[in-house]
């Protein structure tokens, strides 16, 4: 007796194994098998529909046995006439089941051959008789299925005190089934569009919602997305919108678009060692040019989270062939608390690349499929790409590809040292690294060897996780509770490592049930090393310092990782656990029955663990009419402008103004990295006597009465070193006072003009005295 799909799959199945995600594909795509109903009505009737049933279920059904095609391929015509023998019949059913397996795609054909041969063995019975049984047949077909299951509900009614048994095993169903049922047969009836369609149109509506619900996120910013965004254009906002605004003006007017001397007057600031996003600003320039800065910034906030939920659906994917349970664990990574602490740095949220790139190692170091040339130049094109959008990431995807080569040594050594294996991935390798130096030569040479470059840690403050932080909610998860919510806000990063008891359940479900797979033990050290290095160089519980270190004290001396935040390597933590857990739900929905519900649960219950609190709020941008109307042309094209209130890390909406204006002035002051006077890098510009005048009284601080001649010729030498040609004073706390000091330092009043005070010429009178 030959061995059937079914058999085979049945015995996979039983190991729990699987050698390739092809076949876990191929068991995704096929459709689940229909249940089976009891049949009152002897097999001749059925041997006949089969024909006309054949085109709905052929999916569903499994294989002939050589049993089963005994009793199937006889038709009819063989048996309409009673008085023959058995004897007889037995080899023509013989002959024919021969036949039908020669020539199985001839199958419908049957009824139209056999009743020629009819009329030479029955003489008697008429041919035409077995064709007007059928045709009947073919409409009553669908609805067979209800009477059958109806036709025991009112033996149940009329037989109440029955206490034979079986009458009521066999009539009696639970809900559960009767609903299945139903449910399968509407399947049936409803045209389900075929595997390459849903190859096609799944990734297109993963995208659309990725979309819809990053849209939720900064639903704020919708009510009016060209004056509207996040922080009101000031604080961390302030520097996105300007080097848009500067990547859109070099786009239109030349210049270099990596050094900036519009900031920082007149020493400039090197972009490369700030948070510039040259690339989208690059490619979204035509947007800014139409409608402005801020309807750029939240496009890419939006497209941020969207593209990195999809990218690592795509990648997901490989190893959960299940687009629902590859596109929730997308979600994991892309909305997790990690990254939902990241909403107002789009270069973190961005992170749509490092999936695909841990992607592209896995088939240099694991699968070899493909050409060694192709993928290593894709994925050397994508570590460039990533360096123009945002180096931290770059550097932390680095790591996990270090770290992802050290398990895979670890795990199998003779196999991935083997000669063959190690020369496909040094040819890939080599490939990628030519492709990826091509592209970030420009920037890596401007960065460390052009202006204003700096030199040593970047961030001198130690962003950690909390141990207690990965199962307490914080204020940012809705179903968190008071304690919680004030335990959480002690921590330094509050909860942005939560990845809530339903994830951590589930990941270790899927640990103890899919061991055998390597994905998921290669998945599993991945994320627990994530989780460890996102704890920084000391153990913090409950907000105690402890005095266990831990590995992050030795890997922030490297070079490439000094500056980066151990906090945020917390985003590969949610991503590994979103990778597990959708493998998890694929094999539970691949197994079928209840183990679907239980999948369906552990979603839902993960989702409420992690639903967010509250949306990115959003305040208009309030920028004085001066600076977008052609009131600004009064300025000098290019000159030095001292805006107020004076550009730094606490106040830096005066950037958004100057980049509201097309880049029309130039200013002292910025929200930047630039030297200090040993090379150190410092956040702010060094400060003056003027910037520090002017910055205490934006604070509180009263103005001064009177100066001496000391002071007021360090602030003419200010205005002298910045070339000051005009200042401006636009809405700022303690905008009165700021005022009157600056008259009183001039010598005379300003001109009021688009909501703004414009002091032309601006001279400091020298003689010492009062203001």
């Amino acid at each position: 007796m030959t061995t059937t799909d079914d058999d085979q799959n049945a015995a996979r199945l039983s190991t729990g194994w699987f050698e390739s995600p092809a076949d876990e594909a191929a068991a995704e795509d096929s459709p689940p098998p229909a249940p089976e109903e009891p049949s009152e009505e002897p097999p001749e009737p059925e041997a006949e529909k089969e024909p006309e049933a054949e085109p709905e279920t052929a999916e569903l059904e499994a294989p002939a046995t050589d049993d089963d095609q005994e009793t199937e391929e006889p038709e009819a015509p063989d048996e309409v006439e009673p008085d023959e023998p058995e004897v007889e019949e037995e080899p023509e059913a013989e002959e024919e089941s021969e036949a039908s397996e020669k020539v199985p795609d001839e199958a419908p054909e049957a009824p139209e051959k056999l009743p020629e041969e009819v009329p030479q063995e029955v003489p008697d019975q008429e041919p035409e008789e077995a064709p007007e049984e059928k045709a009947p047949e073919a409409p009553e077909e669908p609805p067979e299925p209800t009477p059958e299951e109806e036709a025991p509900a009112p033996e149940a009614e009329v037989v109440p005190e029955g206490a034979v048994a079986v009458p009521v095993v066999e009539t009696w169903r639970s809900w559960g089934e009767q609903a299945l049922g139903r449910l399968e047969r509407l399947r049936r009836r409803v045209p389900v569009p075929g595997p390459r369609l849903v190859r096609v149109l799944a990734p297109v509506l993963v995208l659309v919602v990725d979309v819809a619900l990053a849209m939720w996120l900064y639903r704020a910013v919708w009510k009016s997305p060209t004056t509207v965004t996040i922080d009101g254009g000031n604080g961390d906002a302030a520097i996105f919108l300007w080097s848009l605004g500067w990547v859109a003006h070099v786009a239109q007017h030349g210049g270099t678009m990596l050094v900036s001397q519009y900031l920082n007057s007149p020493d400039g600031v090197n972009l490369m060692w700030n948070t510039s996003l040259p690339l989208p600003g690059w490619l979204l320039a035509p947007v800014t040019h139409r409608w402005g800065e801020v309807l750029t910034l939240n496009l890419i906030l939006v497209l941020a989270f969207a593209l990195s939920a999809w990218c690592a659906y795509l990648a997901i994917r490989r190893y959960a062939p299940n687009h629902w349970a590859a596109a929730f664990g997308g979600l994991i990574y892309a909305f997790s608390p990690a990254m939902r602490t990241q909403t107002h740095h789009p270069h973190m949220t961005l992170a749509f690349l490092p999936p695909l790139m841990l992607l592209a190692l896995d088939e240099i170091l694991v699968r070899q499929r493909r050409h060694p040339l192709l993928i290593g130049a894709l994925l050397g094109l994508m570590a460039g790409v990533q360096l123009w959008i945002g180096e931290e990431l770059l550097a932390s995807t680095a790591l996990f590809g270090a770290l992802l080569l050290i398990v895979l040594v670890l795990m199998n050594p003779r196999r991935v040292l083997e000669a063959r294996r190690v020369l496909y991935a040094l040819a890939a390798f080599g490939v990628a690294l030519v492709v990826a130096a091509a592209i970030i030569a420009w920037p890596v040479a401007v960065q460390f060897t052009g202006p204003q470059r700096v030199h040593g840690d970047v961030q001198t403050k130690d962003f950690y996780d909390d141990l207690k932080g990965f199962v307490l909610p914080g204020r940012a998860e809705r179903l968190a509770w008071s304690s919680a919510k004030r335990e959480a806000a002690a921590f330094i990063t509050g909860d942005a490592n939560y990845l809530g008891v339903p994830l951590i359940l589930g990941v270790l479900v899927s640990l103890a049930v899919l061991w055998r797979r390597p994905g998921v033990r290669v998945g599993f050290l991945l994320m627990l090393a994530a989780a460890l290095l996102s704890l920084g160089s000391v153990l913090h519980v409950g907000g105690r310092v402890t005095k266990v270190g831990l590995p992050w004290g030795s890997l922030q001396r490297l070079p490439l990782l000094s500056s980066l935040m151990p906090s945020r390597l917390g985003m590969f933590t949610a991503g590994f656990a979103g990778l597990l857990l959708a493998i998890l739900l694929t094999e539970a929905w691949r197994r079928g029955g209840w183990l679907r519900w239980v999948a369906l649960g552990v979603t839902v219950l993960t989702v409420l663990s992690l639903f967010p609190a509250y949306t990115v709020p959003a305040k208009p941008v309030a920028t004085p009419p001066f600076f977008t109307s052609a009131a600004v042309r009064q300025l000098p094209r290019d000159s030095t402008v001292l805006v107020l209130p004076f550009p730094y890390r606490g106040m830096a909406i005066t950037m958004t103004w100057q980049a509201q204006s097309d880049m029309w002035f130039r200013m002292p002051g910025g929200y930047v990295i630039v030297p200090s006077l040993d090379g150190s890098p410092r956040f702010d510009v060094p400060l003056t006597a003027l910037s520090v005048t002017v910055g205490k009284i934006a604070n509180g601080v009263p103005p001064p009465v009177s100066l001496n001649a000391g002071q007021r010729e360090a602030m003419a030498a200010d205005l002298r070193r910045w070339r000051v040609s005009a200042v401006v004073v636009g809405p700022m706390p303690n905008r009165t006072a700021t005022v009157t000091f600056l008259t009183g330092l001039f010598h005379h009043r300003p001109r009021v003009v688009g909501g703004v005070q414009l002091w032309r010429h601006p001279v400091v009178d020298l003689r010492p005295g009062k203001l």
